[in-house]
């Protein structure tokens, strides 16, 4: 989730009952002809990634749509007393999509290791990939954002974005269909000059298949930011960019293979 501070990983709470999605079995009485009824399709929970696919060191963490919501809801409030720059490269794709995902159409795997947070959403809600790519490539592949507000005003966020080639998918995309999938450095001045360095990882993709129907799937990997220091350390990227696209692919074949 995009914040005042770059992609800030998303806050994750250990809770005891974990958010399921449960899809009843529906048994289908054939007609006298014997013709079969057509498999249900296949949910949201359906299509996540299964824990066994984190990268390694990574553990799975429960997290519910709710918490993510609420997680998202901050960033995106924090964000609006910042200021962008180029201006045109405020993000809205965030905020446009938090507001449509409930516990009824979307579902969300997280994880956590020693070196950042992976949280995967698949939602039956479109995401305005356009948006996103409008933000974070050509003129926007380059962004600075000041903090007026909290107690970290007065701090500034240079956001450089990198964008990874997707990977290939058997047949290709269909009508409609889109993908993005960027790398993001992102550099925080402090006010008393300390420097914090932290690096994420992005995927979006918006599929229509039979068996899902229209769906979004989003997969970020956050990295641990570096302590605030002058001169700045270099950050540990949580995976480096071949893994991240591979995971992303995996998670786009739950969708598009039948």
């Amino acid at each position: 989730m995009r914040s005042p501070h770059g992609r800030l990983r998303t806050p994750m709470r250990v809770t005891a009952a974990t958010f399921v999605l449960v899809t009843g079995m529906i048994a289908s009485v054939g007609c006298s002809t014997g013709s079969a009824g057509a498999p249900a399709p296949r949910t949201p929970s359906d299509l996540l990634l299964p824990t066994s696919d984190l990268p390694p060191g990574f553990a799975a963490e429960a997290l519910s749509v709710s918490d993510l919501v609420a997680g998202n809801r901050a960033g995106i409030d924090a964000a609006r007393t910042t200021r962008v720059t180029p201006e045109y490269c405020v993000p809205t794709a965030d905020a446009d999509l938090n507001g449509e995902l409930t516990a009824d159409n979307s579902a969300v795997l997280a994880g956590r290791g020693g070196s950042g947070v992976l949280v995967e959403l698949v939602t039956k809600a479109r995401r305005d990939i356009d948006a996103d790519r409008l933000a974070t490539t050509g003129r926007c592949a380059r962004t600075t954002t000041e903090i007026t507000t909290g107690n970290l005003a007065g701090s500034r966020v240079v956001t450089e974005y990198t964008e990874i080639a997707p990977p290939e998918i058997d047949g290709g995309l269909g009508a409609g269909e889109q993908m993005l999938l960027t790398r993001s450095e992102v550099t925080t001045t402090l006010p008393d000059g300390g420097v914090r360095r932290q690096v994420g990882f992005a995927g979006y993709a918006a599929l229509d298949r039979p068996a899902s129907g229209p769906v979004t799937v989003q997969l970020t990997v956050s990295g641990a930011a570096t302590p605030a220091a002058d001169p700045p350390t270099d950050p540990t990227e949580p995976v480096d960019s071949a893994a991240m696209a591979e995971l992303f692919g995996d998670a786009i074949g739950r969708v598009t293979v039948p």
